[in-house]
C-alpha cells in the first residue's frame, strides 16, 4: 500500500505539464515515431475543439518517475509532448516572423525552455534522447533556420516533417484567419488548459511499468516494441540497468543495418526461431508467458542483444560476421534477400545458433535452392511459406533437426525437380535484379570453364540485361512480332541474356541478325550460343527456356 500512495495521478493540461515541470526521455525509448496522419490528426482534433468551444480535449496519460535533479523521466507520452513542444515552437516561430519578441520571450519561458537562475545556462522543458535531441533542441530553437541536410535518421526525417507540417497549418492559419494573433493566443490557451493528460507519477520504473501497460491502450503508443521493453524492465528487479544496457545494444545495432525500422520485425523473427509461428499482435502475449522471472527476463534480453548482430548480418551481408563462415554463407544470405525472402530469416536464425559452420553452409546453400524453387513454382502464398519456416526454425531450435539434410526433408510442401523443370519452362521475370540473378547462377553452373575463372559480374555496370526480343519494337521486329505476341515473350526467361554492359548499350532494339554478332563476342555460354540461331521467334525462346529450366533443376538441387 506504501508503494501504491506514492503514485501520483493528475489531470492537467499539457500545455501547464511542461509550464511547471521539465522532462527528460530516457535513451532505452524508442525515438520520434509519428507520421504525417498523427500530426493532421491532433491538429484538426484540436482545431475542432477550439472552434466549439469544447472545455476539454483527452490527450491520453503521460508516465513518468522522478523527479531526480529536477527532471522527470518519461516513460510513456514521449510522441505527445513531442509533438505539443513543437506546436508551440511553430506558434513561437509565427510570433518570431511577426517580430513580437514579447510574446516570444514569454511563450519560449513558459513552454519550452526556462534560465536556472543558479548556473544561467538554458534549461530545456523537455529533452529528448541521445538520438534525437540535438535536431530536438535546433526545432524548438528556430523551425524555419534547421538546416535538414545535416540529419539523416529515419527519426530525424519524421521530426523535420513533423515541425514542417506543424509550421505549415499555422502560416495557413494566419493567412486565413481575421485575427491571425487572437487566433494563435487561442491555441496557446487551449494547450494550457483545455488539452488534457492524465499525468501519472510513480516514484520508480517498476510502478511505471506496470501503469503504462495498464493504461496505455491508444493505438500508435501500444507499440509491441515498448510493451515488450517496458515488461523486460519491470521482470528485471534491481537487474533493470543490464537489460537497459542490452536493450539499447540491440536498438543500436539495428539502427546501423538499416533506415527501415526493424526493431519489431526482428522481435518477431527472434521469437518465431524460438517458438514457430507468432503474429504481432500474439508477440507480446507469447513473450509474457516465457518471461516469468527476473533470471529469463535477463537471459532475454541477452538473447536479444546476441541474436541482434546476426539479425544485421543477414540484412547487410558486406558484415564482418560472415568472416568465420565459408563465402558463399555470405553469397546466400545475399540471394535470398534479392529473392526478397523475409519470411526464412526465422529460420536462419535458428540455423546461425545451433549449426557449426559446415552445416550453415550446406543448411543456406539449400534453403537458397528451396527459395528459388517456391518462388517459380508459385501456389505458396508469403503467409504459408511464414508458417513453412517458422515452424522449422522451433524444430532446428529444439534440436529436433540437426542437419541441413534434415532441413530439407521438413518442407512437406517442396515443389519436385518435375515440378519445378515444367513453371521454370515458362517464367517470366519483371524485375531486372531477379532475371540478372537467376542467368548468372545458371551460367556459374553449367558453362564456365573448367578452371572456374570466368565468373559473371555482380555489377550491373559491367554485366548487365538484354531483352533479345526488345521492350520497344523497331520496325523489324514489327514484321515478325504483334505487339500481343511480344508483350507475351518480352519478360520470358528465355528471352533474356547478361552481357558486357559496354557492348548491349550500342543494340537498343536493332534486328536479330545485327544483334548475333554482338552474342558471338560475348564470353556467357548461354549469350554466345544465340549467335547460332537462325531467326528469333516463340519458337527459339522456347527452346532455348527448356534448355535452361534442364539445368536449373541441377543448379537449385535440393537433394544429396
Amino acid at each position: 500500500m506504501s508503494q501504491i500512495q506514492e503514485i501520483r495521478i493528475q489531470l492537467e493540461g499539457v500545455g501547464a505539464v511542461l509550464k511547471s515541470r521539465r522532462f527528460g526521455v530516457p535513451a532505452y525509448q524508442r525515438s520520434y515515431a509519428w507520421e504525417r496522419e498523427h500530426i493532421e490528426a491532433l491538429l484538426n482534433d484540436v482545431s475542432e475543439a477550439i472552434k466549439n468551444k469544447e472545455k476539454e480535449y483527452f490527450l491520453g496519460s503521460l508516465v513518468v518517475t522522478g523527479p531526480v535533479d529536477h527532471r522527470y523521466e518519461v516513460v510513456d507520452g514521449q510522441q505527445r509532448l513531442t509533438t505539443v513542444s513543437l506546436v508551440i515552437a511553430a506558434i513561437k516561430d509565427i510570433f518570431v516572423r511577426d517580430n513580437d519578441m514579447e510574446v516570444v520571450m514569454s511563450v519560449r519561458n513558459d513552454y519550452l525552455s526556462s534560465t536556472d537562475r543558479k548556473t544561467k545556462e538554458k534549461e530545456p522543458k523537455l529533452v529528448l534522447n541521445e538520438v534525437d535531441n540535438e535536431l530536438f533542441q535546433e526545432l524548438i530553437e528556430s523551425i524555419p533556420k534547421v538546416e535538414n541536410t545535416r540529419f539523416a535518421r529515419q527519426s530525424h526525417k519524421r521530426l523535420l516533417d513533423a515541425a514542417s507540417i506543424i509550421f505549415a497549418y499555422f502560416e495557413e492559419l494566419c493567412k486565413k484567419s481575421k485575427d491571425a494573433e487572437a487566433d494563435l493566443h487561442d491555441w496557446l490557451d487551449y494547450l494550457e488548459s483545455n488539452l488534457k493528460v492524465i499525468m501519472v507519477t510513480a516514484p520508480d520504473d517498476s510502478n511505471a511499468f506496470i501503469i503504462f501497460e495498464t493504461l496505455n491502450d491508444r493505438g500508435l503508443e501500444l507499440a509491441i516494441s515498448d510493451l515488450l521493453k517496458n515488461y523486460l524492465f519491470h521482470r528485471s528487479g534491481d537487474k533493470i540497468e543490464e537489460t537497459k544496457n542490452r536493450w539499447l545494444s540491440m536498438v543500436a545495432v539495428l539502427e546501423s543495418a538499416s533506415d527501415d525500422p526493424l526493431v519489431v520485425p526482428f522481435l518477431r523473427h527472434f521469437a518465431m526461431s524460438k517458438y514457430g509461428l507468432v503474429r504481432e499482435k500474439e508477440l507480446f502475449g507469447l513473450i509474457k508467458k516465457k518471461v516469468t522471472t527476473k533470471k529469463l527476463a535477463l537471459q532475454f534480453s541477452t538473447d536479444l542483444r546476441d541474436n541482434s548482430k546476426t539479425y544485421s548480418a543477414l540484412i547487410n551481408t558486406d558484415h564482418d560476421f560472415w568472416g568465420g563462415y565459408d563465402s558463399k554463407v555470405r553469397d546466400c544470405a545475399g540471394a535470398l534477400n534479392l529473392l526478397g525472402m523475409v519470411q526464412i530469416r526465422p529460420l536462419l536464425l535458428a540455423i546461425l545458433a545451433h549449426f557449426e559452420p559446415k552445416q550453415v553452409k550446406l543448411a543456406f546453400e539449400k534453403l537458397e535452392a528451396v527459395a528459388v524453387r517456391f518462388l517459380i513454382v508459385g501456389g505458396t502464398g508469403g503467409g504459408s511459406l511464414e508458417r513453412i519456416y517458422s515452424e522449422t526454425a522451433k524444430a532446428v531450435s529444439e534440436e529436433k533437426l540437426t542437419t541441413a539434410s534434415g532441413v530439407v526433408r521438413a518442407f512437406s510442401t517442396l515443389p519436385t525437380d518435375s515440378a519445378f523443370q515444367l513453371a521454370f519452362i515458362i517464367t517470366t521475370v519483371s524485375k531486372q535484379s531477379l532475371a540478372r540473378y537467376y542467368l548468372r547462377k545458371l551460367e556459374e553452373f553449367g558453362a564456365m570453364p573448367a578452371d572456374g575463372e570466368l565468373v559473371p559480374n555482380k555489377d550491373t555496370g559491367r554485366v548487365n540485361l538484354e531483352h533479345i526480343l526488345p521492350l520497344s519494337l523497331g520496325e523489324e521486329w514489327s514484321k515478325n512480332w504483334s505487339a500481343d505476341d511480344a508483350r507475351a515473350y518480352q519478360r520470358r526467361l528465355g528471352n533474356l541474356a547478361i552481357m558486357s554492359a559496354k557492348i548491349n548499350s550500342s543494340l537498343g532494339n536493332e534486328p536479330f541478325e545485327t544483334k548475333k554478332s554482338a552474342y558471338k563476342k560475348s564470353s556467357f555460354h548461354f549469350t554466345n550460343t544465340l549467335s547460332a540461331s537462325k531467326r528469333w521467334d516463340k519458337a527459339a525462346i522456347d527452346s532455348r527456356q527448356i534448355e535452361m529450366a534442364k539445368l536449373a533443376i541441377k543448379v537449385w538441387s535440393v537433394g544429396g
